[in-house]
């Protein structure tokens, strides 16, 4: 082309006469003139240039990595990371494109380029490194390749991750889609191992949990196997001091109900069993008595209708949890009786310790002044209480009730009097024997059951008791 200056031959060869085209092989040809025309500089270039690309192309031909489709042109990838140009098909193709090109293309320097892009990685030493033509890509324009060097001798993309695809799992250190795949991949792992774990945690504390709920409910409810025998003690101590507290609190001519054990122990302390009632799986609720001992076993026979049905007062109380006994008093006629009868005994109560309020011969501690305007005190010890004025001068110190856990409702059945009085004139043993026989003259329902002298928070005094249940109405007569 005009565009290149003629270079000389560089070995200083002279070119060999060579026949023009057309020629007649057996003699010369009278057309043609006399003188054997000389190759010119240029073309003897350009076709020295086409030698050496078939040489390079030779020699990358083992090495080179190329991509064929059937039907069209083989694509090779730059060892170098420069601009691809248009591939041609090794040696072969590299001639197709001499007979193509004809004298003028076998001279560009652009085919010469891309003979030498065809090399691939194995062309570490080119035939002339010192000077490289321009490469022409496919639109045209010229690329400079940098200057040759060493390159190893696999194929291996120059940038990372370009053109191929790591394989899965492997890392990378500029966090390419394997990296960030194979740690995501962990992430998950990790994170359905904390699932489980938080999973078995649950379980096992849910499962102790259980454990010690199932335990502490055996335990209050006595069917622990290892409780068991410190139960059936406990059971035996409360019932035989409930049948202690039952023979010398209720009135003996009351019937009470118990079931077989309770009964037992109460026949074994001097209750009459005549007056005893045998509670059993059978049983209706006992409102023939006047009172009912409940204990685990009635419990379990009558449940909650005990206390809300036809026993809602209680008179004592005796131990705790399921070993606990309680005494209580029956409502033979249902509990909206009992209630009605309750209120207007408490009313007529009243009335009866106005009598000991105004009487001057009974002085009363601010205790119990309060006790007997309220109404709290059972009507027979109110005139018991009358009656003993009548005889000799005396001072009430409190009313009370034997037994813990009573209900509010209960009337108080004793009175602690002081062992001496001034006014009497007399010295305490003989003023309890003053009090004691005139108590014992009086008429069998104003009669109390036990009177004696008892050690109180202010020292001994002398008690006046009357026995369980208090009765709901009044008492008709006088002392």
């Amino acid at each position: 082309m005009g565009g290149f200056d003629l270079m000389g031959d560089e070995d200083g060869s002279q070119e060999l006469p060579q026949r023009s085209r057309g020629a007649a092989r057996g003699g010369s040809d009278r057309s043609a003139p006399s003188v054997s025309p000389v190759l010119s500089e240029e073309l003897r270039q350009r076709i020295q240039a086409a030698v050496k690309a078939e040489r390079a192309d030779a020699a990358a031909k083992d090495g080179q990595t190329t991509t064929e489709r059937p039907g069209r042109e083989t694509v090779s990838a730059p060892a170098d990371g420069g601009v691809a140009g248009p591939a041609v098909n090794g040696i072969g193709g590299a001639r197709k494109h001499e007979r193509a090109a004809g004298p003028e293309r076998l001279g560009k320097p652009e085919a010469v380029g891309k003979s030498e892009r065809l090399a691939g990685p194995k062309a570490a030493v080119r035939a002339e490194s010192d000077e490289q033509p321009e490469r022409a890509t496919k639109n045209g324009t010229s690329v400079k390749p940098p200057p040759a060097m060493d390159r190893p001798a696999s194929p291996k993309p120059a940038v990372p991750g370009h053109g191929r695809t790591p394989a899965r799992g492997r890392t990378s250190q500029s966090g390419h889609p394997g990296e960030i795949t194979r740690k995501e991949s962990l992430d998950r792992r990790l994170a359905r191992i904390r699932l489980v774990a938080l999973a078995l945690v649950l379980v096992v504390v849910g499962s102790l949990v259980t454990v010690i709920s199932l335990h502490i409910a055996k335990s209050s409810n006595g069917n622990s196997g290892v409780s068991a025998a410190v139960l059936q003690r406990q059971e035996a101590l409360e019932r035989t001091q409930a049948a202690t507290w039952v023979t010398q609190q209720v009135n003996p001519d009351d019937v009470v109900s118990c079931d077989q054990a309770m009964c037992n122990a109460l026949r074994a302390d001097g209750f009459p069993a005549s007056k005893l009632l045998v509670l059993g799986p059978t049983s209706q609720p006992p409102v023939t008595s006047a009172v009912v001992v409940v204990t685990e076993t009635v419990r379990d026979l009558f449940g909650s209708s005990i206390g809300s049905a036809w026993a809602p007062a209680v008179l004592a109380s005796i131990g705790s949890g399921v070993a606990a006994v309680t005494i209580r008093v029956i409502a033979p006629h249902g509990i909206g009786t009992y209630q009605a009868q309750l209120k207007a005994g408490l009313e007529g109560r009243k009335n009866y310790g106005k009598v000991l309020l105004d009487d001057n011969r009974i002085r009363l501690s601010n205790t119990a002044q309060q006790q007997l305007a309220s109404g709290q005190v059972d009507p027979r010890l109110v005139l018991a209480t009358a009656s003993l004025a009548g005889a000799e001068p005396i001072y009430v110190q409190r009313f009370g009730n034997v037994g813990p856990g009573a209900s509010a409702s209960i009337p108080l059945r004793y009175a602690d009097l002081a062992m001496t009085d001034s006014a009497a004139h007399l010295a305490s043993a003989a003023y309890v024997q003053a009090m004691q026989t005139r108590l014992s003259g009086l008429d069998i329902q104003f009669r109390p059951a036990r009177s004696q002298l008892v050690a109180a928070s202010g020292g001994r005094v002398f008690r006046v008791e009357f026995t369980a249940p208090s009765p709901l109405g009044l008492i008709s007569g006088s002392p």
